[in-house]
């Protein structure tokens, strides 16, 4: 890397030391970062991981279980926190979806985290019981099929080969996995073209939106993978350094990557490429491709007008290829199989839950129709499916029980796949309660840094409150959601409306 050491890791290390930062920390990190003092305060201030709180209690607050008994959890939570004399609250997404509800007890900067937990685990908080079963680890039988991403490969694809990466990427047709689905070929050719001595190639690990959770299991269970696509992708880009930067609540996630990085360098898979692992921000928009660099440079998680886009002017100015965790992991397989091989079978990972038999990650090929994909987890009685998480449009089944799961047909109708996130939902639940939980995320996740998105989506979350309470005003949440669209630097303001009005346009009968 060619600057200071980076500030976030300092911070980290500070952190470690006692269980809050002292302003000499904040002061001595930005001194090694070769930064100025404000910009680290400033920093230190918008990353919640740095601000001592004490104890707190927090429901995981998710569209799923807003649809269900959230209320009736969060008043108990509430009422065992008074108890016991510690705050309560709630917190959004920890990738648990498909084994909540979940709870996370806070301690400072340290964190526990229970799923499931129910009424009687949460009453007895009080008492100083555990509340549930401790989920530091995600369950790996949530992987419900086998299949190439899902299963570890015994042989890692050669390196010597990643000078046809670029041409067969293109030829399986790959794009981008973390919701965008931009030609990843494209991508990497883009940066490819640049003339530099120096590029990055960043791995994108900040998976934070309710509903998806796929990033995490392969963080977790088949992180060599991920290593692997971003050795080839690092090598048919030019770049000598690679960073993989994990969110920062995925704590065991976090050592799982380390502990294969650290397989890999010293089994000598890197040869001459440098290899590092960042602790993320923790916070939404940290997985914006800008807005991670900035993360990575010590800074706001913040987005970057664009152009000049990562790829001419990235992580530090240089050329750099920004990538997902799948998107890379499928990198390493058209290496192994060859571009036909990709292509003909041409796999994805959903992540399914809410209300299925059988919750959890699965491989499926591209254009199963969403009928036989909510099948084989075991739905029935299905009302809705909100697709492509709390950034996604509801569905009305058995409406759209032939959609082919796919790149194409889904935009066709002005939807999309996203990352892959199916949230079903049967006919017992309330919609809009959804929806809230949806536009509570987009509210508090905000960076502020445009004016549409941080003083729209709180107003959208009212506008849904108040529809909740019986005062709909449809079209003005369709002037709102058309003005973060149009008016938001990033994708967080401009998808934040996308449920709601699909609520508004397709679900007549609840939008009165």
């Amino acid at each position: 890397m060619d600057q200071h050491p980076l500030l976030l890791p300092l911070l980290d290390k500070a952190l470690e030391r006692r269980k809050h930062l002292e302003p000499a920390d904040i002061e001595d990190a930005a001194r090694s970062a070769g930064l100025p003092a404000a910009l680290a305060w400033e920093t230190a201030n918008f990353y919640p991981r740095y601000q001592a709180r004490g104890v707190r209690w927090l429901l995981v607050d998710e569209p799923v279980l807003r649809s269900r008994n959230f209320d009736e959890l969060l008043s108990a939570l509430k009422e065992a926190a008074v108890a016991a004399g510690v705050a309560a609250g709630t917190v959004y997404s920890y990738g648990l979806e498909a084994v909540g509800p979940a709870l996370v007890v806070e301690d400072g900067p340290e964190r526990r985290v229970y799923a499931p937990v129910d009424l009687e685990g949460i009453r007895k908080l009080a008492d100083g019981s555990e509340p549930g079963t401790l989920a530091e680890l995600m369950p790996r039988g949530l992987a419900r099929t086998g299949g190439w991403l899902l299963d570890s490969p015994g042989k890692l694809p050669d390196l010597s080969g990643a000078g046809g990466l670029i041409a067969d990427v293109d030829s399986a047709g790959l794009r981008g996995l973390g919701g965008a689905l931009f030609p990843s070929g494209r991508k990497l050719a883009a940066v490819q073209a640049q003339e530099s001595d120096v590029k990055y190639v960043v791995v994108n690990g900040d998976e934070s939106e309710p509903g998806n959770f796929k990033d995490r299991w392969l963080m977790e269970h088949n992180p060599r993978l991920v290593w692997a696509g971003a050795a080839l992708a690092a090598r048919a880009v030019g770049a000598k350094e690679i960073i993989f930067y994990v969110r920062g609540e995925y704590t065991a996630a976090l050592a799982r990557v380390e502990a294969a990085r650290a397989e890999l360098e010293a089994s000598g898979y890197f040869e001459d490429l440098h290899t590092r692992t960042f602790r993320g921000g923790g916070l939404y928009i940290c997985g914006e491709e800008s807005a991670l660099l900035e993360s990575i440079e010590g800074r706001r998680a913040e987005p970057r007008l664009k152009p000049p886009y990562p790829a001419e002017a990235g992580l530090f100015g240089r050329p750099t290829l920004v990538s997902n965790v799948e998107t890379l992991a499928h990198m390493a397989l058209i290496s192994l199989r060859g571009a036909d091989s990709y292509r003909e079978y041409s796999p994805k990972l959903f992540s399914i839950s809410g209300d299925v038999r059988r919750p959890g990650v699965y491989e499926l090929p591209l254009g199963t129709p969403l009928q036989e994909a909510l099948e084989t987890a075991g739905a029935s009685d299905t009302r809705a499916v909100l697709m492509g998480g709390a950034a996604g449009t509801f569905l009305r089944f058995p409406e759209n029980a032939s959609l082919p799961l796919d790149y194409d047909a889904p935009r066709a109708l002005g939807d999309s796949i996203g990352p892959g996130a199916l949230m079903v939902f049967d006919s017992s639940r309330d919609l809009w309660a959804a929806a809230e939980s949806v536009t509570a995320f987009f509210a508090h996740e905000s960076c502020g840094r445009c004016f549409p998105c941080s003083l729209g989506t709180p107003h959208l979350h009212q506008l849904v409150l108040r529809w909740r309470q019986g005062e709909a005003q449809p079209e003005l949440m369709r002037q709102l959601g058309e003005t973060l669209e149009k008016g938001s630097l990033c994708g967080l303001g401009q998808a934040a409306p996308w449920a709601v009005r699909s609520l508004i346009d397709r679900f007549e009968e609840v939008a009165r």
